[in-house]
């Protein structure tokens, strides 16, 4: 499968490393030199230095193949532009994070509705640990 993932803090550096584990096809999308440069020490795959809001990015990285794109920075806005951009290279799934819950409602109206909230899951499994 092939995956491109915009965002490479610790929700997209994580989530690659465990996708390269499984044996998925992964590419990296960031816009901080230093994330880059810190993942391409530790991540054996195409990481490319640029906005996954930038079409010519979203080409570089051969959107036109994925079978998955996650918009994983820590941005809302960013997500939401680039989920909205990537629908238009017919992306079979697209995955955004968001950080606030009131902005939900503007990304399943955008037509995004594969929605991660990764502190919510994080409440929700210590609330699990606690109660079980």
């Amino acid at each position: 499968m092939n995956i491109v993932i915009m965002g490479c803090g610790k929700v997209g550096s994580n989530l690659a490393s465990s996708l390269i584990s499984e044996g998925q096809n992964v590419t990296l999308i960031e816009t901080d030199e230093a994330k880059c440069k810190k993942a391409a020490e530790e991540l054996d795959i195409v990481i490319i230095h640029g906005s996954g809001t930038d079409p010519r990015i979203l080409e570089e990285a051969e959107i036109e193949h994925a079978d998955v794109f996650v918009a994983a920075a820590g941005n809302d806005e960013i997500n939401l532009l680039a989920s909205s951009l990537v629908r238009d290279y017919k992306v079979p799934k697209i995955v955004a994070r968001i950080i606030d819950p009131q902005h939900e409602t503007v990304f399943k109206e955008a037509g995004i509705k594969n929605l991660v909230r990764p502190e919510l899951i994080v409440v929700d499994h210590l609330k699990k640990l606690i109660t079980d």
